[in-house]
């Protein structure tokens, strides 16, 4: 079949079951709902368990447990599976199996205490909030809200073996969904006193803006800069998913964020969560949209010079005083996978030499609109071995909800049905400023895709290509194209 070969020709893998097969197993034994466990794992690692190694925040594998013992433990966790600890680093099943086992056993706690068995997505909520670790109840609230904006929104995440794993979009309706709100800064959470200096600076002291990689995830680091023994601290925290911005420290402080003293003095700090050996997956376009406002931000109020001699990388502070000091010889953040070029056209407001857009269109830089969408769907795919020309054609449904974009539906081969059958189609992705980029999935097979949206809230994306697929097939073209309205 045509369609299906085009998207499993150029991208990995997707053949493999072995944490879809993990989860489900895990839900079954332990009586966890399979999609909040997905959704955990997706918040927190993006299904990569890093080979074993931990983050900054002491967590490892692809649940993130807390090798330390501090909760979510993964001395608990292994010790309720009955395996080494070790391995919940880099087992992804023992991961999964571990975290199933401390939420189930949080969940019977419950029951023991109320007499009411964890049976409801509102009930989870609560076990989820739980599971973050967090002793601040903003906080694990945050991490609980972030999880659940998965599974209310739905997901088709792609681990980095190439195996896909789908949240479809569930309905809550007792759930606020969260909303940025008209400001830049969504929330002031804290840090701890003892990491950070007390300073009373203004216009003059600030000079510069140095950009930051969490090499963890967004609740772990918020909750870290609260711990009296982290020793270090940002001004701002962004979330990944959809750009939120937590500050933690007033800008008047001093933050100890560089490992330079100098810098730290006259500089702010911005943490953005994610991995720099994953910039693909963490460095969406809502994070850096909404940290290049921030930053541009800072520099009107402060009389920054918008350039890369005042916004810079962790990698550019000089001197490595310590294995926390920064400079390239300590620290790599935000990494070569941070688009700098797009980064610093956005702070200063020009626009990229080209457009994101085959047409040769931008987006509309209007604000996304919640809401549902109901569009069509249709891929014109041709074979040079084969000779022929055919369109897989269908409608396609969903909504957008705080930025995030999924869209499902089915789409049948027009000329050729017995070829295909009815293929499952997902789009999936963020929109920021007028602009979709994601990944689209066809019958389990995925490509990416951008595209815009306008003013009245309608969604649209165009690309096309040509593959050489050899074999069988030859030389594939396509275009692709989707269209959803309010």
């Amino acid at each position: 079949m045509l369609l299906f070969t085009l998207f499993g020709c150029a991208h990995p893998d997707t053949s493999s079951t072995e944490i879809n097969d993990a989860i489900a197993s895990a839900a079954e034994q332990y009586g966890v709902p399979q999609e909040l466990l997905a959704a955990i794992a997706w918040t927190g690692t993006r299904l990569n368990d890093r080979g074993g190694s931990a983050n900054t925040e002491g967590a490892v594998g692809i649940m993130n447990l807390h090798a330390d013992g501090t909760m979510p433990s993964a001395v608990d966790a292994a010790d309720a599976i009955g395996v080494d600890p070790a391995q919940i680093g880099d087992h992804d099943a023992d991961s999964i199996n571990g975290a199933a086992a401390l939420m189930a056993k949080h969940a019977d706690e419950y029951l023991a205490l109320t007499g009411n068995r964890v049976d409801t997505w509102q009930e989870w909520y609560a076990v989820t909030a739980w599971y973050s670790g967090a002793s601040d109840p903003l906080i694990a609230d945050g991490y609980a809200d972030q999880v659940y904006d998965w599974l209310q929104f739905g997901l088709v995440g792609e681990a980095p073996s190439g195996e896909l794993v789908e949240i479809t979009p569930i309905s809550m309706p007792w759930r606020r969904l969260a909303t940025t709100g008209s400001g830049l800064v969504d929330q002031f959470v804290a840090a701890s006193s003892a990491n950070y200096s007390d300073y009373n600076r203004g216009v003059g002291d600030i000079t510069q803006v140095v950009i930051h990689t969490t090499e963890g995830s967004y609740a772990g680091t918020i909750s870290w800069f609260q711990n009296a023994s982290a020793q270090s601290s940002a001004h701002y925290v962004i979330r990944s998913s959809d750009g939120q911005i937590t500050q933690m420290i007033q800008e008047e402080d001093v933050a100890w964020h560089a490992g330079d003293w100098n810098t730290n003095l006259h500089s702010i700090g911005i943490e953005h969560e994610g991995y720099v050996a994953d910039p693909t997956t963490w460095y969406t376009d809502a994070m850096y949209t909404q940290s290049a406002a921030l930053t541009k931000d800072i520099c009107t109020r402060y009389s920054i010079p918008i350039d890369r001699s005042h916004i810079i990388g962790h990698y550019e502070v000089p001197g490595c005083s310590t294995g926390h000091g920064g400079g390239s010889s300590c620290h790599t953040d935000p990494g070569d996978g941070w688009d700098w070029d797009k980064y610093m056209a956005l702070v200063s407001g020009s626009t990229t030499s080209s457009s994101p857009f085959p047409d040769g269109t931008s987006g509309s830089g209007s604000a996304s609109t919640d809401g549902t969408r109901h569009g069509t769907f249709s891929a014109s795919v041709s074979s040079s071995t084969y000779g022929e020309t055919d369109t897989c054609a269908g409608d396609i449904s969903g909504a957008v909800n705080n930025g995030q974009l999924y869209l499902t539906g089915t789409c049948t081969l027009v000329n050729h049905p017995d070829k295909s059958g009815d293929l499952p189609v997902t789009w999936s992705g963020t929109i920021a400023s007028g602009v979709i980029a994601g990944r689209m999935t066809v019958d389990g097979h995925s490509a990416d895709f951008t595209g815009s949206e306008a003013d009245d809230g309608s969604v649209s994306a165009r690309f096309s290509g040509s593959e050489e697929i050899g074999g069988d097939v030859g030389n594939i073209d396509y275009e692709v194209a989707i269209d959803a309205s309010l």
